[in-house]
C-alpha cells in the first residue's frame, strides 16, 4: 500500500512515562502495512529542566515530526491552565499539517486534554488509551482522563474494570476495547536494559538493597509539594540505603519539589536524575527491592517484576492495583516504616509474587494497532451518542 492510501496514526506524546506506555503501540503502528505513524513531541518532553526527553524519542529510533512547545513557566494552577490553551493552539497546527485519520493518546495529562480539544474540533477521531481508569479525585487527573474519554470516538482501557466504568459513563459498547496496559509490552518481552548493567553503569553496588524513589506533586495540594518530599527524602536519608531518585513531573508544586532535591544534592547514597531513559528505567525497577513515591509505574509496571511499592500520599487512592503496595500518608516515620517493611518483611515479597498484575492482557499495543487498521472511519465514528 502507497504511503498516500495509509491511515495517518499522529501519536501525541508529552512526558518521559507516557512516553514509556506508548512505545509499543508507536513501534507497531511504524511497522504496519496499512498504517503511518506520526510523531507529535510536546510539554515536558521540550522541557530542559526535565531532561530534554524528545531526544530520548529519536534516539529509540523514531521520527519526532512536530515539536510543539506549549508549557508557561510558573509553578502555579495558573501556569497549567495558561499551558492548556497554548498547546492547544500548537497542536491544532500540528494537526492541519498532518490531517491525520486519527490522533491516539493516552492517560489524562493536560497535553492529552489539549490535543483531544483541537482534534475533536477538527473531525479527527480521538483513540484514547488508559480510559476509565480512577484515582479517587486526589488530583484533577481523574477530570481530565475522564472529560477525554466522553470526546474519544474509540477507548482502550486497561483492564475490564476500567472498562466497565467507561461503560457507566454512557460510552457505547462497540467503541471499547479492552486491550491491558501497552507499557507492559516491553517488560513482557525482556525489552529492557539488564539488572547487571544498569547496576554496572550506575556504580550501584549489587549486593546492597537498592530503593527507586519517583515522587510527583499531588495537584490539589501545590502548596505542600514541598514539605511532601522533604518527609520523603527525610525517610530515605533515615534509612540510609542507596536510592536511585528521579525528578517529578511539570505540574504546580514541582519547583518546590525540586528545590528540595537540590537541596541535598550532597547525601552520600542517593543518585539524582532528571530523567532516565525507559530501558534504563525499566533496568533499575528490576533490579530494585522497593519503589517509593506516587509514580504510577508502582502501580502499572511495578507489580510484573514482584517489586514491592511504598505508594505515598493520596494521588493513587483508590486506583486499581495488585498487592505489591503499602500505602502511607506524606510523613516521615509512617514511610520509613513502610520502606523498611518492603525490605525486611519476607511474608510482603511472598504475597507479591503470588499476585497477579490486573492490567496484564498481554500484547496491548497490537490490539491498539489492529483496531485503528480495521475500524471504519465513518458518520458512526465521529457521531457521539449516549448509550444509556
Amino acid at each position: 500500500m502507497s504511503e498516500r492510501s495509509k491511515r495517518t496514526v499522529a501519536v501525541l506524546t508529552g512526558t518521559r512515562a507516557e512516553y514509556g506506555l506508548l512505545e509499543s503501540s508507536m513501534q507497531r503502528i511504524a511497522d504496519h502495512d496499512d498504517l503511518a505513524l506520526q510523531i507529535i513531541a510536546t510539554g515536558m518532553h521540550l522541557s530542559p529542566k526535565h531532561g530534554m526527553t524528545v531526544d530520548q524519542i529519536r534516539e529509540d529510533g523514531f521520527t519526532v515530526d512536530h515539536e510543539v512547545l506549549m508549557q508557561v513557566e510558573g509553578d502555579s494552577g495558573a501556569a497549567m491552565a495558561k499551558s492548556l490553551g497554548v498547546g492547544t493552539m500548537g497542536l491544532t497546527d500540528a494537526f492541519q499539517s498532518i490531517d491525520p485519520d486519527f490522533v491516539l493518546l493516552l492517560g489524562d495529562r493536560d497535553e492529552a486534554l489539549a490535543g483531544t480539544l483541537a482534534a475533536v474540533h477538527m473531525n479527527i477521531p480521538v483513540a484514547h488509551i488508559h480510559g476509565g481508569d480512577s484515582m479517587h479525585g486526589a488530583t484533577i487527573d481523574d477530570s481530565i482522563r475522564h472529560a477525554i474519554t466522553k470526546f474519544a470516538h474509540l477507548h482502550f482501557p486497561a483492564s475490564e474494570l476500567s472498562g466497565e466504568r467507561i461503560r457507566k459513563m454512557g460510552e457505547e459498547e462497540w467503541r471499547i476495547k479492552v486491550s491491558g496496559a501497552p507499557g507492559l509490552d516491553d517488560i513482557l518481552a525482556g525489552e529492557y536494559e539488564s539488572p547487571d548493567a544498569v547496576l554496572k553503569k550506575y556504580d550501584i553496588e549489587p549486593d546492597q538493597p537498592l530503593l527507586l524513589a519517583a515522587q510527583h506533586p499531588v495537584t490539589t495540594q501545590p502548596e505542600w509539594a514541598g514539605e511532601q518530599m522533604a518527609a520523603t527524602l527525610d525517610a530515605i536519608e533515615s534509612l540510609d540505603v542507596q536510592t536511585v531518585l528521579i525528578y517529578p513531573n511539570s505540574d504546580a508544586g514541582s519547583d518546590q519539589m525540586i528545590q528540595e532535591i537540590e537541596s541535598r544534592s550532597e547525601v552520600e547514597g542517593i543518585q539524582t536524575f532528571r530523567s532516565l531513559p525507559r530501558r534504563e528505567y525499566l533496568g533499575v525497577m528490576a533490579a530494585a527491592d522497593v519503589l517509593v513515591g506516587n509514580s504510577s509505574s508502582g502501580i502499572i509496571e511495578a507489580p510484573s517484576f514482584d517489586l514491592p511499592v511504598v505508594d505515598v500520599g493520596p494521588r493513587q487512592d483508590g486506583r486499581e492495583r495488585a498487592a505489591n503496595t503499602l500505602s502511607v500518608p506524606h510523613e516521615r516515620d509512617e514511610i520509613r516504616a513502610a520502606i523498611s517493611k518492603c525490605l525486611t518483611d519476607e511474608a510482603i515479597r511472598e504475597r507479591i509474587a503470588s499476585s497477579s498484575n490486573p492490567y496484564d492482557y498481554g500484547g496491548a499495543g497490537k490490539r491498539v494497532c489492529e483496531v485503528l487498521a480495521e475500524v471504519d472511519i465513518d458518520e458512526r465514528l465521529q457521531r457521539k451518542r449516549l448509550d444509556m
